[in-house]
């Protein structure tokens, strides 16, 4: 018999795609859990979908029965946590801690939470490793930290193999054209393209940023659900791509695949440079994610591509 792996936040742009690969690799049964039961995705027909309000310890417990490992990613995006940091701390801090408890309860073998690069504080620049202070005082940032810190407990307890993404800019295609990501910068970037012929930077673009592919965040997620536990140690990574690059460097690369797929390069604008923008470099070190025996395809091009043919139907 197949283990289960639950999925939280598996209908969102980032589940669904993790969804996919999972259904695809055939090895787990799958239960999506979501706040309003609807009927199973295209991506995973199989999928079993289960009601979960992460407020709720009565659905927590029953969503955890009989699973192997949690995948933990429901989360409020950081525009909608800046909005109401109080239900951003109900979600991904006291949700995050009921969901362990319950976990530890029905013997899951392991949880994986998405946390993300934002707990070291923003803007992003120098060096940045698992060992590198956390500051972040946005609400997106502090609840994430309020859930690793139960993941964290559990796994220092014995209780089960608690393993905590902290996940740097990922960006790529949604399986489903309603998912909310056009506010994201690559997304926004690639709509602009495919439906105005022209892109505009609301920064200066000089700061960078590390930018992850959604199909190698779902390849590490694989990579993490039956990884030996002699390889997690303390459970926490890095997750994000090689090198950092500029907003203007991304917004360039948009412009060059824009030409491939839409067949013109559009102009490209950005807000003036103020004083205060950041030059430095960033270094997102993934040192613990590759010694895990990880290794990403860095594709790009594949995402950029359909993220701009996707865009193009709001131009139709």
């Amino acid at each position: 018999m197949k283990p289960t792996v639950l999925l939280t936040g598996g209908f969102g742009n980032l589940g669904c795609r993790i969804a996919a690969e999972i259904h695809r690799s055939g090895d787990w049964n799958i239960r999506l859990a979501t706040r309003s039961v609807r009927p199973s995705p295209l991506w995973a027909p199989d999928a079993e979908v289960v009601s979960l309000d992460l407020r709720s310890a009565a659905e927590i417990e029953i969503a955890c029965t009989g699973v192997s490992v949690i995948i933990h990613l429901a989360a409020l995006n950081d525009r909608e946590a800046f909005a109401n940091p109080e239900l951003a701390e109900l979600v991904s801090g006291t949700g995050t801690q009921l969901l362990v408890q319950s976990a530890s309860r029905a013997k899951v073998d392991r949880i994986l939470f998405m946390s993300t690069a934002q707990v070291y504080g923003s803007p992003l620049e120098g060096t940045i490793s698992e060992s590198s202070p956390t500051k972040s005082t946005h609400p997106y940032g502090t609840s994430h930290l309020s859930g690793e810190l139960a993941v964290k407990q559990a796994h220092e307890s014995g209780d089960l193999l608690g393993i905590r993404l902290r996940c740097a800019n990922g960006f790529g295609f949604p399986l489903d054209i309603s998912a909310n990501i056009w506010h994201a910068l690559v997304p926004d970037l690639c709509k602009q393209s495919a439906t105005t012929g022209k892109m505009h930077l609301k920064s200066s673009g000089v700061q960078q940023r590390n930018f992850i592919p959604v199909s190698d965040i779902a390849q590490a997620v694989i990579h993490f659900l039956d990884l030996p536990a002699s390889n997690i140690h303390d459970g926490l990574f890095n997750l994000g791509g090689p090198q950092s690059y500029s907003l203007i460097e991304m917004a360039n690369m948009i412009a060059e695949r824009s030409q491939s797929i839409l067949g013109y390069t559009p102009d490209l604008t950005h807000a003036a440079q103020q004083p205060t923008d950041s030059h430095e470099l960033l270094d997102f070190k993934i040192d613990k994610l590759i010694a895990s025996g990880f290794v990403a395809k860095n594709n790009f091009t594949s995402e950029l591509d359909q993220l701009l043919e996707l865009s193009r139907r709001f131009a139709s």
